[in-house]
């Protein structure tokens, strides 16, 4: 009771700040969602403190799916932090791909069947309920017949995307800032989008971008530019990127706190919104409504932003003669080159001699890299354990890479939440 006291209170104090948040349209919708993330958080809180969560025997499976780090979406549930990876249970299949948001982790398997495990608050675990947090994974509930191909990586803010085979984009949870085109505040099960031929897409805290047929678009807020539509215009439908080269494929698409990005087939890399700390890479500090692109020594062969407020944001990129680049914000030692300081030109991670990264990954202040043989790697704030290196200590950080002790093919996080993706062992 006591946690649900003060989880209304805080939430309550939530509603009345969020007139003055910087630009800000949509104050009613959010303050509904606030106070009904702090209820289910507190329920979810009471529910981990009885160890009902997490009583059930681990399914066959032939992946491994790991969580650590902390969720949380009016602040972290304390009572589920994780220093170290651990395997959440309840997916059933070969996990073929994974991602996260803020509060929440999906995993995709190979027959196209979404699992997702989290907080809940507003439902975006997809199953049609808002149980209070699930440490074992659900199955997310997508109409007859449809066959989900791939996950938006990173996803928006307490809430999923996917994409089915066909080509069509669904979106489910919360929708206060309209980051999932769709009407409702809320979506219980997933919904489908008014897009088509999707290929790529990716989401975050209040905004997502799809590439369809050829072209770019976005939705939800603009404030930062984040729609790259040269305005700073919000949006409920989904407008056209501009500024991109034409003729140029959309390989990969990144985004963060009111950040977008957008990798090239020739290995350009353009990104736009948010940069108060350099986060675009672009020699300044003014926020951006149009794709800039970043000036880096070499094709960009692999590229993820990071990012989960305004106090941090930075982009770590892999280039194809091997070396690893990023910008943005340093206060926590996210860009891996040594020091603290900031910076809004790419500088150079000190990667371990002889080891190669092939993969990068960023969440709210700590960077990540799987090298050639699979080994995974961290680095910056370790506030909440997520750096999974078994510590929950206060102000940990580490600012150039360490070794994990853990061999992953993928790996994920959002704000302080961490997944991770291992080939595992056939059972059974």
């Amino acid at each position: 009771m006591v946690y649900i006291l003060a989880s209304v209170t805080r939430a309550l104090g939530a509603v009345r700040g969020l007139g003055a948040a910087r630009g800000r349209a949509r104050t009613t919708r959010r303050a509904i969602a606030a106070v009904a993330a702090a209820l289910v958080t507190a329920l979810a809180i009471a529910a981990c403190d009885s160890g009902a969560a997490t009583s059930s025997p681990a399914p066959r499976t032939t992946s491994d799916v790991y969580r650590w780090g902390v969720v949380g979406n009016q602040g972290k549930i304390a009572q589920l932090e994780l220093g170290a990876p651990t395997a959440i249970t309840g997916i059933t299949g070969k996990v073929v791909q994974i991602a996260t948001s803020n509060s929440d982790g999906y995993a995709l398997t190979s027959a196209g069947q979404v699992f997702a495990w989290g907080v809940n608050s507003f439902a975006e675990l997809g199953d049609g309920h808002e149980t209070p947090y699930q440490t074992r994974a659900v199955r997310v509930d997508f109409p007859a017949g449809v066959k989900i191909a791939s996950l938006p990586n990173p996803m928006p803010f307490d809430g999923g995307l996917a994409i089915d085979s066909a080509g069509h984009a669904w979106g489910w949870g919360l929708n206060a800032d309209d980051d999932l085109c769709l009407s409702g505040l809320v979506e219980a099960t997933p919904q489908k989008l008014a897009l088509s031929g999707v290929t790529l897409a990716t989401g975050a805290r209040t905004h997502a971008l799809f590439y369809a047929r050829g072209a770019l678009y976005a939705c939800g807020s603009g404030d930062a530019g984040e729609l790259g539509d040269g305005s700073t215009a919000s949006s409920a439908r989904p407008v056209r990127v501009s500024g991109l080269p034409s003729g140029v494929q959309v390989t990969a698409l990144t985004s963060s706190w009111e950040g977008s990005g957008a990798l090239l087939a020739n290995g350009d890399y353009y990104d736009w919104g948010y940069n108060a700390a350099g986060q675009l890479g672009d020699g300044n500090t003014r926020d951006s409504a149009v794709p800039a692109k970043v000036d880096l020594p070499g094709p960009v062969t692999h590229v993820f932003q990071g990012g989960s407020g305004a106090g941090n944001g930075q982009t770590v990129a892999v280039l194809a003669g091997g070396s690893v680049w990023a910008w943005g914000n340093n206060q926590r030692g996210q860009l891996g080159d040594g020091t603290l300081t900031s910076s809004d030109v790419p500088v150079r991670v000190r990667v371990p001699h002889g080891v190669t990264f092939a993969k990068v990954d960023s969440g709210g202040y700590t960077s990540f890299a799987i090298d050639s043989t699979g080994r995974l790697w961290a680095w910056g704030g370790n506030e909440n354990g997520q750096l999974g290196l078994g510590s929950l200590a206060a102000g940990g950080l580490e600012e150039h890479p360490v070794s994990v002790g853990i061999s992953l093919t993928e790996v994920s996080s959002t704000a302080s939440n961490v997944a991770g993706l291992s080939p595992g062992r056939p059972r059974g």
